[in-house]
């Protein structure tokens, strides 16, 4: 999940073509190590895709998984 958050950050933030150097970068900022080869699976899965996409993409995969009650 920090990988998406940080590629969304990175698109919002301006960058339309997010890298794995501005991943670690974000990440790094709040003093997470990244993972080149997860960073890399976020870019791939995210690339020619917009904001809404990505999100609307997520919601669908969340509401399907189980919850405890």
């Amino acid at each position: 999940m920090r990988y998406a958050a940080a590629y969304v950050l990175a698109t919002l933030a301006g960058n339309t073509n997010p890298d794995v150097s501005t991943i670690s970068k974000i990440l790094g900022s709040v003093g997470i190590d990244c993972d080149n080869a997860k960073a890399q699976k976020v870019i791939d899965a995210c690339k020619g895709k917009s904001v809404d996409q990505i999100i609307e993409e997520g919601t669908k995969k969340l509401s399907s998984l189980p919850t405890a009650s």
